[in-house]
């Protein structure tokens, strides 16, 4: 390798620090990392002190190259130095037209990659197929938009999200299909199933205020459904958000939104702009939970070396194949550090009343559900012993819920809580 200033190559006398982690990261992902032996270090500037930058010339599967920098004075030292070079063809400035001259710019040589997919662009850089995953979780942790996980198909029909919120009292973002289904439901089903999604809210402050007791400061909410949109939520309603909940217990906390459903991103940009714990969002289907755990962007934004909260709020109920929710709670349990808690309510039938009965209904809607009994539910858990009270009618559990004087068969649901012990490996 040689280091160029711009204009001559001079001998190599010891290689940046710069250069030396994109020497590293290349010979990691290059399916032909003999390519680095012509690589050419420039220099960006005419004193000693000047950054550099490493290029890689084209060869084998490798058709396209690129470097950025800061600003034009870098990219035209990039120009010159790479200008006739062998491996090194079509050189040029991609930057925009128009684009300021101190902003970053792009110097690329071979084939155009600007308007590649991730995936596309790391290949055609000449990555193999290790390196091609990496570079693509590296370019897309950041972006909420990006799904994490195979996503499902969004029909025009009812949603679980859309009719949650209007059960509780929001609605503004409903369709029509969502407001027909629960007109056609019957006037005291209708009612029992709205009081079943208000206490299920309005557990949420008691689980937060527990966990915050316990030192915990990122929470992960899986399956979050639809915030309100419309006008501010009030403090203690059905409607506060999960990050607004926190911020009253932890100013400094991560929160961390997910869900399948791609639509709800809109929604989550109104109602988290501005908050100060700067609330983030995952697209992705916790039915692929190995996946999901591991993707860049929940790894990136959650410190996996500390405890964290996680909650299943009304959300296990709408997967009907017990094999994949058991499967994914099992790796969710493992995957968690030690410390870390694990709330979760779920329909149950309770005395009279019977959730079962709104399985055909809600079938017929295109919609899976599945109340389940206190031992599957129990089970979820695995061998994390659970917070007293126990597993109890959800507005039971917390002293200070608004509904805890309700019969206990109202709730429609029951409510748990654990923490994995710091021996669990």
């Amino acid at each position: 390798m040689t280091t160029i200033d711009g204009s001559q190559p001079q001998p190599h006398g010891g290689i940046s620090s710069r250069c030396v982690r994109e020497q590293a990261l290349m010979a990691g992902r290059l399916a032909d990392p003999a390519l680095l032996d012509q690589a050419v270090e420039i220099k960006l500037g005419k004193d000693e002190a000047a950054d550099t930058c490493l290029a890689v010339p084209l060869g084998g599967h490798r058709v396209a190259g690129e470097v950025t920098v800061s600003g034009w004075s870098q990219a035209l030292h990039v120009l010159l130095a790479l200008d006739g070079r062998p491996g090194f063809p079509d050189v040029r400035d991609g930057a925009l037209q128009g684009s300021p001259i101190d902003a970053p710019r792009t110097v690329r040589w071979g084939l155009g990659t600007r308007l590649e997919e991730p995936s596309q662009r790391a290949q055609m850089w000449g990555y193999h197929e290790a390196g091609v995953r990496a570079y693509v979780v590296e370019q897309t942790r950041e972006d909420a938009r990006v799904p994490v996980t195979p996503m499902p198909e969004m029909p025009a029909s009812p949603t679980v999200a859309r009719i949650h919120d209007l059960l509780i009292g929001g609605g503004k973002d409903s369709y029509q299909a969502d407001r027909q289904f629960v007109a056609c439901l019957p006037h005291d089903d209708a009612q029992a199933l709205s009081l079943t999604a208000v206490i299920n809210r309005m557990h949420l402050p008691g689980v937060v205020a527990h966990l915050t007791a316990q030192g915990i400061d990122q929470f992960l909410d899986l399956g979050c459904g639809m915030q309100s949109t419309h006008g501010m939520p009030r403090k203690n309603s059905p409607t506060e958000a999960l990050h607004a909940i926190v911020a009253r217990y932890r100013d400094n906390a991560r929160v961390v939104y997910a869900d399948h459903d791609r639509r709800l991103l809109g929604s989550f940009n109104i109602w988290a702009e501005g908050h100060p714990l700067e609330p983030e969002w995952v697209q992705g289907d916790i039915r692929y939970m190995e996946q999901f755990l591991s993707s860049g962007r929940v790894q990136y934004l959650l410190d996996w070396s500390r405890p964290i909260g996680v909650l299943l709020h009304d959300v296990l109920p709408w997967i009907d194949n017990d094999k994949t929710v058991t499967t994914a709670l099992a790796v969710l349990r493992e995957q968690l550090p030690p410390g870390s808690a694990l709330s979760v309510t779920h329909a149950a039938d309770l005395g009279e009343n019977r959730m079962m009965r709104f399985t055909a209904a809600f079938r017929k809607a295109g919609i899976a559900f599945k109340p389940r009994d206190a031992a599957a539910i129990q089970a979820l858990f695995g061998d994390w012993p659970l917070e007293p009270p126990g597993l109890v009618p959800t507005h039971r559990w917390h002293p200070g819920h608004p509904h805890a004087e309700l019969a206990p068969h109202m709730a429609g649901a029951l409510a748990g809580l654990a923490f994995k012990p710091e021996n669990n490996p």
